[in-house]
C-alpha cells in the first residue's frame, strides 16, 4: 500500500469493485473491527454495537455488530472500546528532527494525518530545501501532506531563493500539496512588486483548486477585511476570543492552537459558550517542542485538554478530523468512519477518555499500547544539503566582536514577551543600566553581510548563544557578551553545518547540531531532546530569563510577529518595513 496522500486507488476500479462486493456481503472483508462504540462525525453521535468492514485499506461498512460477517475476514475485537476517526494536525511545523523522527513520536498518539508547513526548508535553498523536504514526506506509515511557501521576508533581500510560477506549479499539482501555507498578512498586502508576487502565488493557488492559509496576526477591520478578500481560508493566530471572533466572522476556518509556540485554548474556550458553527473550528498545533512532546504529548494531549476543559466529546472529534479533512478537500477520503474512507482510526476506552489503544491507519496496525508496530521510512539527504554554510574562517573573526556603545543615542530590540519586542530608544545616559546584549545577524549563505544591534530584556549575562534556526530568513543569530565567544560559537555552529550552540569564552557549553539546510537534525530525537535541553539549561543559567530563549531569539527575523525585528543589514520596523540603524 502508498501512504502519504496518494489517493490513486480511489480511482482504481478493480478496488471500487471489490470494495462493492464487500459492502454487499459477496465477499469477505479484509478486517472486521467488531462490537465497537463509533463515532459518526456526520451527526455527531456515539452509536454503540457497530462493526467497521475494512477492504483495501478503505471502510466498506459500519455494520451492526449483529450483522454475519462473511467468513475468511481477520476479526479486531473492540468490545467496550470506542472508535473515532484519526486524528488529523491541520496546521504544524517540524523542525530540529527531520521527517522520520517526528513520524515516529506520532505513531502511538492517534494522529494519522499531518498538513506540514514547507517553508524552513525554502527560506534559504528555496525549491531544492522545499523537494528535499517533501520527499522525505513520502512512503510514510502516516499520511502526511504539505503547503508550498510563499518564503515571505521582512525585506527584499531576505527573499533569497522564492518559488517561481512553473515552481509552485508543480508543488501544487502533488496530490500531498494542500495548498499555500501560511501567507503573512502584512506581505500579502504590500504595494509594489513584492506584494503582487505574493498575491500571484494566492491566485495560482486558487485557480488550481486548493486552499490558502492564513496569518492575520495584527490585522483588524478593513485590514483583515482587504486580507480575506483575497481568498485566505483559515487562520491559526487569534489569541483572544475578540480576535478569533473577527477570523470566525470573515468566513474562515478557526483554527485554535495550542502546542509549542503558544498554547491558546484556555482563553479561548468561551467560544464554545457561544451559538456558533463548530464546524468551522479546528485544533492544531503549529509545532510542538520535543521536550513537550516526549512529556505532555501531541494532538492526543491538545484532545485530552479540550475535554478536561469541558468541550462535547463530539465537538472535540470533528475539531481534529472531519473539520481539517473538509477544509483541506479531503472529506471524501479522511475525516470520518464512514463508507468509502480509508480506515484511519483510533479505539480509546470512551469518548471522555482519548488513550489510544490502538492506531490503524489504512487498516494497517501502526500502533498499539503506545507503542509503534512500524517503522518510519528512511529519508534520504543530498550532501550539499547537508553543509549549507560556506563562511571563509577569516570573514567569520572579523565579525567576532561586538561593537561599543555608540556615544549617541542607542536603538535596541526590547523583548516584551518571549515572542513579541519593541522599539526602544536609549540615551547616553540611560545606556549603562540598561542591560544591553549585542547581537549580530549574518547572511547566512555566504557569510558576506553583517549587521550588529542589541536587545533589551534578553538578560544573557556572559558567553555567546548562535542559531541558524532563524525564522523565515536565511540569517544567523549571534547573541554574545564578548568576541571571543562570539569567535568560538559561530566556529562551532560552521563546523557542525547549522543549529544551535552556547559558548563561553573557548569552550562550547552545549550545542545542538542541525545539519539538513541547517534547520533538523538526522540524529534520533532522544538525542536532540537531550542537546537541546542543555542548550536551555545553559542559557538559563548564564541569565536568561524566557521558558523558551531559543525561541527569543529564533523568532526576532520574521516578520510574522511584532514590533521591531533584525536583519543583516539593520533593525526593520514592521508596521512600515523602514530598515534602521544601530544608532538613534
Amino acid at each position: 500500500m502508498e501512504w502519504a496522500g496518494v489517493t490513486a486507488t480511489r480511482q482504481d476500479p478493480g478496488s471500487d469493485a471489490a470494495l462493492i462486493r464487500v459492502a454487499l456481503g459477496q465477499d469477505p472483508p479484509d478486517i472486521v473491527v467488531a462490537e465497537a462504540t463509533v463515532f459518526d462525525a456526520f451527526v455527531g453521535e456515539f452509536v454503540p454495537d457497530r462493526s467497521v468492514w475494512i477492504k483495501d485499506g478503505r471502510v466498506a461498512r459500519v455494520a451492526a455488530a449483529s450483522e454475519a460477517v462473511p467468513p475468511g475476514a481477520e476479526i479486531v475485537d473492540a468490545s467496550g472500546l470506542t472508535l473515532v476517526p484519526g486524528l488529523i494536525d491541520g496546521h504544524t511545523h517540524v523542525v530540529r528532527v527531520f521527517i522520520p523522527e517526528f513520524v515516529r513520536a506520532l505513531l502511538p498518539t492517534g494522529v494519522t494525518s499531518v498538513v506540514i508547513e514547507s517553508m524552513e526548508y525554502g527560506a534559504t535553498d528555496g525549491y531544492r530545501g522545499i523537494r528535499l523536504f517533501v520527499e522525505a514526506l513520502r512512503n510514510q506509515p502516516l499520511r502526511l501532506y504539505y503547503t508550498a511557501p510563499t518564503l515571505c521576508g521582512l525585506t527584499e533581500e531576505e527573499e533569497v531563493a522564492p518559488l517561481t510560477a512553473p515552481e509552485l506549479a508543480e508543488l501544487l499539482a502533488d496530490p500531498m500539496c494542500l495548498g499555500l501555507g501560511e501567507v503573512y498578512w502584512n506581505n500579502a498586502l504590500l504595494a509594489g512588486p513584492r506584494g503582487e508576487r505574493v498575491r500571484a502565488h494566492m491566485r495560482q493557488t486558487l485557480g488550481a483548486g486548493k486552499v490558502v492559509e492564513g496569518h492575520t496576526a495584527g490585522a483588524k477591520g478593513a485590514r483583515l477585511d482587504a486580507y480575506a478578500a483575497l481568498g485566505v481560508s483559515s487562520c491559526h493566530e487569534p489569541i483572544s476570543v475578540e480576535e478569533a471572533l473577527e477570523v470566525y466572522r470573515r468566513g474562515l476556518l478557526l483554527m485554535i492552537r495550542e502546542g509549542g509556540i503558544r498554547r491558546d485554548l484556555g482563553r479561548l474556550r468561551p467560544l464554545f459558550d457561544m451559538p456558533l458553527d463548530f464546524g468551522r473550528f479546528a485544533l492544531v498545533t503549529d509545532s510542538m517542542d520535543l521536550e513537550r512532546l516526549a512529556n505532555w504529548g501531541y494532538l492526543d494531549a491538545v484532545v485530552s485538554e479540550a475535554l478536561d476543559l469541558g468541550i462535547p466529546p463530539a465537538t472535540v472529534y470533528r475539531m481534529v478530523s472531519t473539520n481539517v479533512a473538509e477544509h483541506f478537500r479531503l472529506g471524501d477520503r479522511l475525516g470520518s468512519i464512514a463508507p468509502g474512507r480509508w480506515a484511519d482510526l483510533v479505539a480509546i476506552p470512551s469518548p471522555q477518555q482519548f488513550q489510544p489503544l490502538f492506531v490503524m491507519v489504512g487498516g494497517r496496525m501502526v500502533a498499539q499500547h503506545g507503542r509503534a508496530l512500524v517503522e518510519p521510512g528512511p529519508a534520504a539527504v543530498a550532501p550539499d544539503l547537508l553543509h549549507t554554510l560556506r563562511f571563509d574562517p577569516g570573514r567569520i573573526r572579523k565579525l567576532a566582536g561586538p561593537p561599543p556603545l555608540p556615544s549617541g543615542r542607542v536603538r535596541a530590540i526590547e523583548h516584551v514577551s518571549n515572542l513579541v519586542t519593541q522599539e526602544t530608544v536609549l540615551a547616553p545616559d540611560e545606556v549603562d543600566g540598561a542591560d544591553l546584549v549585542p547581537i549580530l545577524a549574518l547572511e547566512r549563505s555566504r557569510g558576506e553581510k553583517a549587521f550588529w544591534g542589541f536587545l533589551k530584556g534578553f538578560g544573557l549575562r556572559e558567553g555567546a548563544y548562535a542559531t541558524t534556526m532563524s525564522w523565515d530568513t536565511p540569517e544567523l543569530l549571534v547573541a554574545g557578551r564578548d568576541a571571543v565567544s562570539v569567535d568560538t560559537a559561530l566556529r562551532r555552529l560552521v563546523e557542525n553545518g547549522g543549529g544551535c550552540v552556547y559558548a563561553a569564552g573557548d569552550a562550547v557549553v552545549a550545542e545542538s547540531p542541525a545539519p539538513i539546510c541547517a534547520v533538523a537534525s538526522p540524529e534520533p530525537a532522544e538525542r536532540v531532546r537531550g542537546d537541546l535541553r542543555r542548550l536551555t539549561a545553559a542559557l538559563h543559567a548564564a541569565g536568561v530569563p524566557w521558558e523558551d530563549p531559543m525561541l527569543a531569539v529564533a523568532t526576532l527575523t520574521t516578520p510574522a510577529i511584532p514590533h521591531l525585528r533584525l536583519t543583516h543589514r539593520g533593525y526593520v520596523r514592521l508596521r512600515d518595513r523602514a530598515l534602521l540603524p544601530r544608532e538613534a
